[in-house]
């Protein structure tokens, strides 16, 4: 029996179906409160998207300004080749020539005070008699802090401190990573008199943020042996800084093309016939299958192969039937690569001596009664490699624009530093 006027039970149930509904769907008793949050959020949802836009548009512009595609040419790029090997040694004798990395390693940066070390052991035939003794030590990425800066060492060997002879360098000269790379030449002939065991030591002395890294130290020597092969060899030095690497369209990522990138070894004149030509090419930082040897119209790949470790490639090869009477060209190409040539010896063996050796200069070497020849690679076993070091507070903006392989010339396949 219901009560109260119909006004009254009108409004009743209304109040019934409200309760109801609240029931049913208890967040609608907040709805007002919960749009003016939803509205809020949104609010600061816009600005975020704004500021991530933002952020993006920055990094683009960033990645536009210092992409080398973009970015004007350098008028000097350290990255072409442009400084070809130069000819030390060129005579005939009988003996031969022995050269060994001993137990080099990838140093990873070396810092003030800090020590690296290597043994050359020297296995001399009996009656040999040292013509002369040479020590590269061949080092990279030298800079203070973020810098590049040329080292400063003290190098002993067996106990003495010694200073180089000869110092050859090559940096990129433009943008970040410009930091040099380079082969130092020391005259050890007064140590080396025959077979032993010779120690290295080389320290980095520069100022406190400064560091280096060492690519190895390799001695060779040149001895006369009355009981060895007739041959004359051409023994050439120095550092050439080359990077022909390219994006995944195959654009130069540094200003340079593989045929900007190829350097003078050695440009050797010679008489036919030869017995053999045995040539060394020693390379810092290679280790890539497409670097290229070029010998007159022959090219041989693989040079690079990452032996006797992947920061110093010693390759040792038979080239006789591609030389010519004659002047001959041999060239090393960095194909989509970042490499460092850094010496050559070339040994041609014959029956007996030439009556006279011409060297590239005109100058006459008179007949010695003595010859050179190579032995293969020595002391290699137990070669440590390490990872390489930080590239310390640098923008990860720049980092990635810098495409595969940072400008300090490392291919982006290459982690070792």
């Amino acid at each position: 029996m219901q009560t109260g006027t119909t006004e009254q039970n009108k409004h009743r149930w209304m109040n019934y179906g409200i309760e109801r509904d609240l029931k049913r769907y208890p967040g609608h008793e907040a709805k007002n409160g919960h749009s003016s949050r939803k509205e809020k959020n949104c609010r600061i949802r816009n600005i975020l998207c704004l500021a991530a836009g933002l952020c993006c548009l920055i990094a683009g512009l960033c990645c536009f300004l210092v992409s080398p595609a973009h970015a004007q040419t350098p008028e000097n790029n350290g990255y072409v080749a442009d400084k070809p090997l130069e000819l030390y040694s060129h005579d005939a004798i009988q003996g031969d020539l022995y050269y060994t990395v001993g137990n080099s390693y990838y140093s990873g940066k070396a810092y003030p005070g800090e020590v690296y070390s290597v043994s050359h052991n020297v296995n001399l035939p009996e009656g040999a008699s040292v013509k002369f003794a040479r020590l590269y030590v061949y080092w990279t990425w030298s800079a203070e802090g973020v810098e590049g800066r040329y080292p400063e060492m003290k190098l002993s060997f067996n106990g003495e401190e010694l200073e180089p002879e000869k110092e050859y360098s090559d940096r990129k000269g433009w943008g970040i990573y410009n930091y040099p790379t380079g082969t130092w030449a020391y005259d050890v002939s007064a140590y080396v008199t025959g077979s032993g065991t010779f120690s290295t030591d080389i320290e980095n002395t520069g100022p406190d943020a400064s560091y280096v890294c060492f690519d190895g130290a390799g001695l060779l020597v040149v001895y006369a042996d009355p009981n060895g092969k007739y041959i004359e060899y051409w023994v050439s030095e120095g550092a050439d800084e080359l990077n022909s690497q390219v994006d995944e369209n195959g654009n130069p990522l540094y200003y340079a093309t593989p045929d900007q990138t190829i350097c003078e070894l050695l440009r050797p004149a010679l008489q036919l016939p030869v017995l053999s030509a045995t040539l060394w090419t020693i390379t810092q930082s290679g280790n890539w299958e497409n670097n290229t040897l070029l010998v007159n119209e022959e090219k041989f790949q693989g040079i690079t192969d990452g032996k006797p470790y992947p920061d110093l490639d010693i390759d040792i090869r038979e080239i006789k039937d591609y030389l010519n009477s004659g002047e001959n060209s041999i060239l090393f190409q960095a194909v989509g690569d970042y490499a460092v040539p850094s010496g050559t010896f070339l040994v041609v063996e014959r029956n007996s001596l030439p009556e006279e050796v011409q060297t590239t200069s005109g100058a006459t070497l008179e007949n010695t009664g003595e010859t050179d020849n190579l032995k293969d690679l020595e002391e290699t076993s137990g070669v440590e490699t390490e990872k390489a070091p930080g590239y310390g507070l640098v923008s990860a903006l720049i980092i990635l624009s810098a495409g595969g392989k940072l400008a300090s010339g490392r291919r982006k396949y290459k982690t070792r530093k």
